[in-house]
């Protein structure tokens, strides 16, 4: 689906104007905020924060299950001969995995 883009005149343009009515109730919104009606969002208290109800967020840093995850590998170097490594990589290529996956595999067969 592409995207359109229209310029601000242009959406205003297509823009269906306010009835009398709409314009009415929207004035006497704007003189006296007791005519909103609010009844269906409940107060946001402390005690309700502390009981985990809401959270806060704030902005930026690290959020919470944010980047990848831990496999429980651990990073090795090693030197492998140019004959191994070549045959590891081959293999790996193969079966469509990774240098590592191969190498593990080798290294806990038995």
């Amino acid at each position: 689906m592409p995207l359109v883009k229209i310029t601000l005149a242009e959406a205003q343009a297509k823009a269906k104007p306010f009835t009398a009515e709409q314009k009415a109730r929207f004035a006497a919104m704007e003189a006296d905020d007791s005519l909103i009606d609010f009844s269906d969002q409940e107060d946001i208290t402390p005690e309700k924060i502390a009981a985990g109800h809401y959270r806060i967020v704030g902005r930026g840093g690290r959020r919470l299950g944010a980047g990848r995850k831990p496999t429980g590998n651990r990073p090795v170097k090693l030197r492998l001969p140019p004959a191994v490594l070549r045959s590891l990589r081959a293999e790996a290529r193969k079966q469509g995995t990774t240098l590592s996956v191969v190498a593990t595999a080798r290294l806990t067969a038995r």
